[in-house]
């Protein structure tokens, strides 16, 4: 059984859309299955999220970055020799108890390896079996899920499990918030420069040699910013680069990690020729860099306090 937030934990100092406000009577009634929220980038999926998993009625509950918890899955795997039971009992764990959630929230669930595939169809399977609640945010459909052809019929078996074991809500808003928006945040207040950066990491030392997400991770825990130069346009490199950029943003963003972008081109320009939701998740973000752009005064995500 999912666990219930209270309606007004949805309160705010903005009106919630028609979208928003129905994933939040969802989420604010309990259920038999958990919760799929998906939609375009900025809509207020993890808003709904992280005011889902603040009012959820249970204290065994953990809320993760999808990026994080993949990671740390991997690494558990690994330590407990290739156990996905033993690795889910570790990841599981919420604190210095060792009480098991049973309430999982993921932001930002996506697949599109197909490595990857296996082991999160293999702990969705061990997820679901303990019956452990779940309760996602993704810009993709979960018929969209592992998009490459090539191996997408695979994976279908693994989406209809999805579908079967949560209810799917789409959230697609009119208005882009987090591009009409931006929060204070420390990544916010980074920076686009049509200049050549002397210090920091080229684009190509981060992004064109191979690293995976656990790398980015890694960085960006050891360091509060960070600058980026010689950042080309996205159409001129090939997809395992532009999807290495796209990762290394997302962490900093859901870390919250100021980075100082040095450009070849203007930030309208950076994806012309490019599509796809990674890409347009990517440039909604980057859309919040600088102070120049005149900006909403709130901010979806993160969950606003009263009065503020």
């Amino acid at each position: 059984m999912r666990p219930s937030a209270p309606r007004d934990t949805f309160e705010a100092d903005f009106t919630l859309d028609d979208a928003q406000a129905a994933a939040a009577d969802a989420l604010s009634t309990p259920g038999a299955v958990g919760v799929y929220l998906w939609g375009p980038v900025g809509r207020g999926k993890t808003w709904l999220l992280d005011a889902y998993f603040a009012g959820a009625e249970t204290t065994a509950k953990k809320r993760v970055h999808f990026h994080s918890f993949f990671r740390d899955l991997h690494a558990a795997y690994f330590r407990h020799g290739f156990s996905i039971d033993a690795a889910i009992d570790d990841v599981l764990s919420t604190g210095d108890t060792g009480v098991q959630a049973e309430l999982l929230c993921f932001d930002e669930f996506h697949v599109h390896d197909i490595d990857n595939a296996r082991l999160i169809t293999r702990m969705l399977d061990a997820l679901f079996a303990r019956e452990v609640a779940l309760v996602v945010t993704s810009n993709y459909a979960p018929d969209d899920l592992l998009p490459n052809p090539l191996y997408h019929p695979t994976f279908v078996p693994t989406i209809e499990k999805l579908k079967r074991n949560l209810e799917v809500i789409c959230v697609d808003g009119p208005v882009d918030y987090r591009a009409a928006g931006t929060s204070g945040s420390r990544f916010a207040s980074g920076s686009w420069i049509l200049e050549s950066g002397i210090d920091g990491r080229t684009f190509a030392d981060l992004c064109c040699a191979a690293r995976s997400t656990g790398d980015y991770l890694r960085l960006f825990e050891e360091t509060a910013s960070l600058t980026v130069t010689e950042v080309p346009p996205l159409s001129t490199v090939d997809e395992f680069a532009a999807q290495r950029f796209a990762n290394l943003v997302d962490v900093a963003y859901d870390r919250d990690v100021r980075v100082d972008f040095h450009a070849l081109v203007p930030l309208d320009e950076f994806a012309v020729g490019c599509s796809g939701l990674d890409t347009d998740r990517l440039v909604s973000r980057l859309s919040e860099l600088g102070p120049t752009s005149t900006r909403a005064p709130f901010d979806f995500r993160r969950s606003p306090s009263p009065g503020t």
